[in-house]
């Protein structure tokens, strides 16, 4: 098991890489809009790491992710959270000529972003 999940985040240019200790997580929980998740820490009763993303397909997915990255066995110290889908990937409607046997997408399935993360005390 690893000990720490990492965060990739785009927009963060202070700190684009985020490590936090897996030991330390007490509760991982997305807002309503599904554009903020909160790593609640079990430091103190109000630490916890905020990160923005964009919008998942699945409600809960950002947070799955995160129980994923927790649960993997990378070989290492360092889980890296994946990204969920944001965006599906749409197929051609089925043609009788066309495709000759291969699934022709016509539109590229799209990932959540995580843009910024911030620390509470």
């Amino acid at each position: 098991m690893a000990r720490f999940i990492k965060f990739n985040c785009t927009a963060a240019a202070n700190q684009p890489e985020v490590l936090i200790a897996i030991d330390q997580i007490a509760a991982v929980t997305t807002n309503g809009a599904g554009t903020i998740t909160t790593v609640q820490l079990n430091i103190s009763a109000t630490s916890s790491w905020v990160i923005t993303h964009t919008t998942a397909a699945a409600g809960d997915s950002v947070v799955e992710a995160i129980y994923k990255a927790i649960q993997s066995n990378p070989g290492g110290y360092v889980s890296t959270v994946g990204s969920p889908v944001n965006t599906p990937q749409v197929p051609a409607v089925p043609s009788i000529s066309g495709a000759q046997g291969r699934t022709v997408v016509t539109t590229e399935a799209v990932f959540v972003t995580y843009i910024q993360n911030t620390y509470n005390v």
